[in-house]
């Protein structure tokens, strides 16, 4: 009885070794899609071409990312900030516009929608967030990095 429990515990142990080394291993299309291309951009919203972004839910394009970016005024504190490529088919280099109700985003290629707020999909055939960047704000200086 005391060999046959003890057998017991050392199969249960096999098993959970097995299963927490078969986690560790990474499935490789979960993986964005959108290249991580190096950003470090520094603006200020003062100036006159980054105006929208002094009102919450305004927003800008720059240049940078691996396709350009989107800037969003979330709240008075946050800002996101966007690639402008579609997660959808990248080898076709289509982007991403906002559209004209200034809360969603998408592209023309696939027809796919994203939440300015939040980088997340709302409607696909895409299947990713956007490639989303990160951003500090000092009350006048606004910067975007990953």
């Amino acid at each position: 009885m005391f060999y046959s429990s003890n057998m017991n515990l050392f199969r249960l142990a096999i098993i959970i070794l097995c299963a927490v080394s078969l986690s560790e291993c990474r499935n490789r299309t979960n993986e964005h899609t959108v290249p991580n291309t190096p950003v470090n951009i520094d603006i200020d919203i003062n100036l006159a071409q980054y105006n929208n972004l002094n009102f919450i839910g305004g927003w800008v394009y720059l240049n940078g990312g691996f396709n350009g970016i989107i800037v969003h005024r979330s709240t008075v504190d946050i800002f996101a900030a966007y690639d402008r490529q579609a997660p959808y088919q990248v080898a076709d280099r289509c982007r991403v516009n906002v559209d004209s109700n200034n809360v969603t985003c998408s592209d023309d290629c696939s027809g796919s929608e994203w939440l300015l707020y939040d980088g997340q999909l709302v409607k696909g055939p895409a299947s990713y967030p956007l490639r989303q960047y990160r951003t500090s704000f000092d009350g006048v200086r606004l910067n975007i990095s990953n």
